[in-house]
């Protein structure tokens, strides 16, 4: 996990070229209570930043579930990390696994 407070996101693009979105700074790392960093149980962290986000085109909000899926339930992921677990395929920004 992360420990640095000096981070910055950038949202709305999928590029790492200067002005291709917007940049925030973190300004809180929040784990989740239940993470395990031997088993990697839990491996889940909110960034809260500096800065509200604009909404346009290319960043939208999303909607959190309310209860988890049933199993064998298809779900939508996005960001980078692996989608099965042990090991497992590496999801692309944006993909679905």
């Amino acid at each position: 996990h992360l420990s640095r407070r000096d981070l910055q996101v950038l949202i709305g693009t999928n590029t790492l070229r200067a002005g291709s979105g917007q940049v925030r700074r973190v300004s809180r790392l929040q784990v989740h209570p239940a993470y395990n960093p031997r088993r990697n149980d839990n491996d889940f962290m909110l960034l809260h930043l500096d800065a509200p986000v604009r909404f346009g085109p290319r960043v939208k909000k999303i909607r959190v579930a309310t209860r988890c899926p049933r199993p064998g339930q298809n779900c939508s992921v996005s960001g980078w990390g692996t989608t099965k677990s042990p090991g497992g395929t590496w999801a692309q920004v944006g993909g679905r696994g």
